[in-house]
């Protein structure tokens, strides 16, 4: 795992025991690899970790062996066995002075005006704690601007805690938002910290908020009104100081109409509402977007590739987009060209005496279909079809049993 080694990368088993560093964050610590080996992860992280790993993406404080503090930015993945069981995380830590956490997670590439005066009331907001609904089509990058607010906000040194409410059943929701006590419910081996506990100081992004039921909804009203809860199975009250942005991709008012969303809640969390304009009416952005991507891949576009791109809707908007460009970069190579032909090859058809072309969309941004193609070009070693596609060996091999791939 050299490569690895280059990068601020380390591997945690599943009691959460350090059991991979890499050179680069051995170098920058101060320690040995036999001194981190097997050790508890709060051996260089600050506890609260452990109860931010399922959020996929956090800030948390780092120590060096000497005393040195570093605040990086965390990107947690799960790792499983071949058997589909947890067996650990892999987390990335991201500088956040470096120049590419600032352009993925700090700034918006736009020369749209409907886009910079919604920075702009994005910014005026960010400098109060009112309450904020983030509105727009899938992929216009919600959870994006939520972060934006968060790091330019006063709280921007403290968590900021994302939830996927669509993700979170009726019957664990409480348990989710508020935590529990040792023995509230079986299994129920530990006490655990629910998410609004974690985001104390900090921001509670409630993603798809759309999503909750309506049983969900009237828990979360009373937090939102009082920043008060109890853990289940304990008899006291706490008290949090969060910052609340929600954000989804439906009509919030068409939901109240239709008796699937309180009004009362709507109102507590679009004290201010921030809505993204689809990619498809700031067609101006997407050069910058695209040769953002591009350059960070030692690649660029000819004329004509770029006016193929211009030309689609791109109704997945800005996260179509870049999936659609992380395919066409694997699928180039070392090319450093990209060029029309690399965009639609071997997934188009031409009708006779139409100068038009067609595109099997549905396959073109498949994930199957990328994965295909990588293991086209790894000529069948797994090993390399999963670097290829940026993922570990063991997630490559779930979704090609997921999709029945034979190789």
């Amino acid at each position: 795992m050299r490569f690895i080694d280059t990068l601020p990368i380390l591997i945690l088993d599943r009691d959460l025991r350090i059991m991979k560093v890499s050179q680069y964050l051995v170098d920058m610590l101060g320690y040995t690899d036999s001194e981190l080996y097997e050790e508890d992860i709060t051996l260089i992280f600050d506890k609260n970790i452990k109860n931010l790993l399922e959020s996929q993406s956090f800030l948390c404080t780092l120590k060096g062996k000497t005393g040195e503090l570093y605040k990086p930015y965390v990107i947690s993945q799960k790792l499983y066995d071949l058997n589909g069981a947890l067996s650990g995380y892999l987390l990335q830590l991201v500088n956040q002075t470096l120049p590419s956490f600032k352009e993925d997670f700090l700034t918006f590439n736009t020369q749209n005006i409907k886009m910079k005066k919604m920075l702009e009331r994005a910014s005026l907001v960010a400098q109060s704690d009112v309450s904020v609904l983030i509105v727009g089509e899938t992929g216009t990058g919600k959870s994006k601007l939520a972060r934006w607010i968060h790091f330019h906000s006063n709280r921007s040194k403290e968590n900021f805690v994302s939830v996927n409410c669509s993700a979170i059943p009726e019957t664990l929701f409480e348990s989710e938002f508020f935590g529990y006590e040792k023995g509230a419910f079986t299994g129920a081996v530990n006490s655990k910290p629910g998410k609004v506990e974690v985001a104390d100081g900090g921001t509670l992004f409630l993603d798809e908020v759309g999503d909750l039921s309506l049983i969900s909804q009237a828990k979360l009203l009373i937090f939102v009104d009082t920043k008060e809860f109890e853990r289940l199975g304990a008899n006291r009250i706490k008290k949090v100081d969060v910052r609340i942005i929600s954000a989804t991709n439906k009509n919030l008012l068409e939901e109240i109409k239709s008796g699937n969303f309180r009004s009362d809640l709507y109102y507590r969390l679009a004290v201010i509402k921030i809505e993204i304009p689809p990619l498809r009416e700031r067609k101006e952005d997407i050069p910058l977007i695209v040769n953002s991507f591009l350059y960070r891949k030692n690649k660029r576009m000819t004329t004509e590739a770029m006016k193929f791109i211009l030309e689609r809707d791109w109704y997945g908007n800005v996260r179509e987009l870049i999936a659609f460009l992380e395919s066409v970069s694997i699928l180039t190579g070392s090319k450093g060209i990209v060029e029309l032909k690399d965009l639609y090859e071997e997934i188009v058809s031409f009708e006779p005496g139409v100068d038009k072309v067609k595109v099997d969309e549905e396959f073109l941004f498949s994930e199957e279909r990328r994965i295909i193609e990588a293991l086209k070009k790894a000529k069948g070693n797994r090993k390399e079809a999963a670097r290829l596609l940026g993922v570990s060996p063991v997630t490559l091999w779930r979704k090609m049993k997921e999709y029945k791939i034979q190789i």
